[in-house]
């Protein structure tokens, strides 16, 4: 697994968020998530399996805690408040995403082209799923090796 803490990247779920707008599409600019990741804390959350922007002006998030604790936390994008939250015990997967990688893995994304974000998943194999749009708001899914961050597959949908 890797081990790199970035405190600046969990998924914000505190207040004074209603600044950001949530576009229409489901999805977030990368300096609206920049401010999200950035102003977040309370959860600890350090391995990621999934961030995404939902319908409905709500940010979901789901990973582990160093502790172990599995998260599943959803918020409002507009005030952070808090509209689910669930915790199971469980043991960190080795191919969970790191904080840091979490930055990484998005700057590949911005570096690609994307304009806006609306999710990045990771599953078991480590590949990393980021589906964004473009500027011309085209949806575009990158699909990324987990170990090097190199592209490995592009889709425009």
């Amino acid at each position: 697994m890797r081990t790199l803490r970035m405190l600046m990247v969990p998924v914000a779920f505190s207040g004074g968020l209603s600044s950001l707008a949530l576009a229409d599409d489901g999805s977030v600019t990368f300096a609206e998530l920049d401010s999200l990741l950035a102003s977040a804390g309370q959860h600890d959350v350090t391995a990621y399996e999934e961030i995404a922007v939902k319908d409905g002006g709500r940010i979901e998030m789901q990973g582990w805690r160093d502790d172990g604790w599995q998260l599943d936390v959803e918020s409002l994008q507009r005030d952070g408040s808090l509209t689910r939250e669930a915790q199971q015990r469980s043991d960190i997967p080795t191919w969970s995403l790191a904080g840091g990688d979490v930055e990484q893995t998005l700057n590949v994304a911005r570096r690609s082209g994307l304009q806006r974000f609306e999710s990045l998943d990771v599953d078991a194999s480590g590949h990393l799923d980021i589906e964004d749009y473009d500027n011309q708001r085209r949806e575009i899914e990158l699909r990324l090796d987990g170990s090097d961050f190199s592209t490995i597959g592009v889709d425009n949908a």
